[in-house]
């Protein structure tokens, strides 16, 4: 990353400008570089203007083990890319789920095109959900995004139980149970906000559209089930109805921060 210095500052104060992390920027200074008009610097040199710096991230590494798992590509560029994740895939690693994972597909592809990133998921999406998911080949292009995470637009759509009407706004904070994975609406919690409205009624069920504020674990789960509407086959938010839960990201969209080019993917999903 070159950038041409326009007001005179230190190396230090011109990094607080930047999306890069304190994290990366500790990194930077272990393996990578700081160049000024080709010279090693540390970040306490005072920058003049017209000065060409110069910032050497270091290439990436990973330990996730790379497992040859198809993955649904939709968009790709130098920076990014979108995959449309299948349902019942975990995004990553955990003690529970070690492996088979979305990282673990993107490690495998990442050595077969010569990638040298390791996983930068710019959001997730819960094992059982499926849908678009966006993804940073490198962690300045996510925290590109990152810094600004709610201009990346998404719609759900979703299968509840029972006959739902009209349209709606759900705002309640979110809070996590201790030692599980469940989430449970609680004024203590973080703020979440659901838009919803009503797609298509079907006998005992109802298909809804979710666009979200916020992006909260289990968020749309936790929020239909608080209207009584909880998500068709969901035991774990109190569903009846034995069947896979239907929760599909089928709409995203962002600026790019590269090229300022809106980015716009939809299914257009007909039930």
């Amino acid at each position: 990353m070159k950038y041409i210095i326009e007001n005179p500052m230190t190396i230090k104060e011109f990094l607080i400008e930047t999306p890069l992390s304190k994290a990366m920027i500790k990194k930077i200074k272990r393996e990578g570089d700081f160049l000024v008009n080709g010279k090693h610097q540390t970040v306490r040199y005072a920058l003049n203007k017209n000065d060409v710096l110069e910032i050497v991230i270091p290439k990436e590494k990973t330990n996730i083990l790379p497992q040859n798992i198809p993955l649904n590509i939709v968009y790709e560029d130098q920076y990014y890319l979108i995959i449309d994740k299948q349902a019942t895939i975990p995004c990553i690693p955990t003690k529970k789920y070690p492996n088979q994972t979305i990282a673990n597909a993107l490690v495998y592809y990442y050595q077969q095109k010569g990638i040298e990133a390791t996983v930068h998921l710019v959001n997730r999406l819960d094992k059982e959900t499926s849908g678009y998911m966006l993804v940073a080949k490198d962690s300045r292009s996510h925290a590109l995004l990152s810094t600004n995470i709610k201009q990346i637009k998404r719609v759900y759509h979703c299968l509840v139980d029972g006959l739902l009407e009209g349209n709606g706004v759900i705002n309640k904070p979110i809070l996590k149970k201790e030692n599980s994975m469940q989430r449970y609406i609680n004024e203590n919690g973080k703020k979440a906000v659901t838009y919803y409205k009503v797609i298509k009624q079907l006998h005992h069920q109802t298909l809804v559209e979710c666009i979200l504020e916020t992006g909260r674990t289990h968020q749309i789960r936790v929020h239909m089930a608080s209207i009584g509407h909880p998500l068709s086959g969901d035991e774990l938010y109190g569903s009846n109805i034995n069947q896979n839960i239907y929760l599909d990201s089928v709409e995203i969209s962002f600026v790019h921060p590269y090229t300022n080019k809106l980015i716009y993917l939809s299914k257009n999903t007909v039930f």
